[in-house]
């Protein structure tokens, strides 16, 4: 029982059983997931969900890893670390101040995140090659952060 809740939490409550692109099916769940929560429980709802997505990477990878190999596609809970890392720019800049996120940022958010945790510029893809859960987490902790750079540097423009 305790192996089939690993795995549930470790693909996102099933959306990395997406057959299709189940790091992005990810990252749109988590993006819905955090754009409500936001709506309802406000900036507390942001820094939770980002730390239960690390903390239950952690917990879940070597199960996910066991049941369906390395770096498994179907472990989505680190994308949802990563969205939740990505939007950290949105709290510091704008939700600290008041603003609210809107669909926007949230959209932003979620475009550089996927383009940086696809495409994996310097910093990203060392972090794959960590063992365990460290690997598979920390890639897309960098590609938040990267995210979170191309959502600042946007919204200063902007």
């Amino acid at each position: 029982m305790l192996a089939y809740i690993r795995r549930f939490l470790a693909s996102g409550f099933g959306s990395g059983y997406s057959p299709i692109a189940p790091g992005t099916v990810g990252s749109i769940v988590a993006s819905v997931l955090i754009f409500f929560g936001l709506k309802v429980s406000g900036i507390p709802f942001l820094i939770a969900f980002t730390a239960f997505s690390v903390v239950t990477s952690f917990w879940t990878a070597s199960e996910a890893e066991e049941a369906w190999g390395k770096d498994p596609g179907a472990m989505v809970i680190d994308e949802w670390a990563g969205m939740g890392v990505s939007l950290w720019a949105w709290l510091w800049t704008m939700g600290l101040n008041g603003e609210e996120l809107n669909i926007i940022h949230l959209l932003v958010g979620f475009v550089f995140f996927r383009l940086f945790d696809v495409w994996k510029p310097i910093g990203v893809n060392s972090m794959q090659k960590l063992s365990g859960g460290f690997g598979i987490l920390l890639d897309d902790i960098v590609a938040g952060l990267y995210a979170g750079i191309g959502w600042y540097i946007v919204f200063q423009i902007w």
